[in-house]
């Protein structure tokens, strides 16, 4: 379904961690059930950087009761708004990724472990976003953002194999928690789709530029295989937060 654009979140061999290596920054997000509040998930993030630089993540992906039952690799080079990635569902063997070189993206999926894999490669328009590059977007954007400018783009979904135009803009600014953040309103750029796709809601720190607030339609599924519809607030160390 289209309504999984924003996280449809392989560069061999890197597309593993090295023996050993070990993450600079370690956060989690809660997601908690828009309608019920009953807290659902959690994705367990892991940043490795290298000469300062950000080059990949891990993420773990856990139910309420703590048991892992998906995870992700995100590579950030050579770009950050268009990563190669790959995501797994351990339940029923969802996977989901992109494989980007140069200007070529390979875009893949199956929905259960015995579905063929579907896949596309071609070259998207630009200015090009996918799966956790939205977060670099932003932030290489983040003036124009912070003084009301709307900012446009095409984002990838890979089980879609295709893309849609997107925009993001300013709600407001506001405090969330004690902390000075901006609220993001990001929604898909036609008139007909936007009744079908419910736009999404986004809080980053202004110090930071990190997210501490996700509010819209998950990439995790529920038991039925339906997208989740999800508030997810994050949780960073001190380390992070006083970046």
């Amino acid at each position: 379904m289209i309504r999984k654009l924003l996280f449809l979140v392989i560069v061999f061999p890197s597309f593993f961690p090295l023996l050993g290596e070990k993450p600079k920054f370690q956060y989690f997000g809660k997601a908690y059930d828009l309608k019920t509040g009953k807290y659902v998930y959690s994705d367990n993030h892991k940043e490795y950087f290298s000469g300062g630089k950000h080059t990949h993540s891990e993420i773990e992906y856990k139910d309420a009761n703590g048991k892992v039952f998906g995870s992700k690799h995100i590579e950030f080079t050579p770009s950050a708004i268009l990563p190669s990635f790959r995501t797994e569902d351990m339940r029923d063997g969802y996977t989901e990724g992109a494989d980007v070189k140069g200007s070529s993206v390979r875009v893949y999926f199956k929905r259960k472990a015995e579905d063929p894999l579907s896949e596309k490669t071609y070259t998207p328009k630009r200015p090009a976003v996918m799966d956790g590059g939205f977060d670099y977007f932003v932030r290489e954007n983040w003036d124009s953002l912070a003084n009301g400018e709307r900012m446009a783009f095409r984002f990838l979904a890979p089980v879609q194999l295709d893309d849609y135009p997107f925009a993001v803009e300013k709600i407001k600014d506001d405090v969330w928690k004690g902390r000075d953040a901006l609220y993001l309103k990001l929604e898909i750029d036609n008139f007909v789709l936007k009744r079908v796709v419910s736009s999404f809601l986004l809080v980053y720190d202004y110090k930071t530029k990190r997210i501490l607030q996700f509010e819209g339609l998950s990439n995790i599924n529920d038991d039925n295989g339906k997208s989740l519809k999800v508030k997810i607030v994050y949780d960073y160390p001190k380390d992070i937060l006083q970046d």
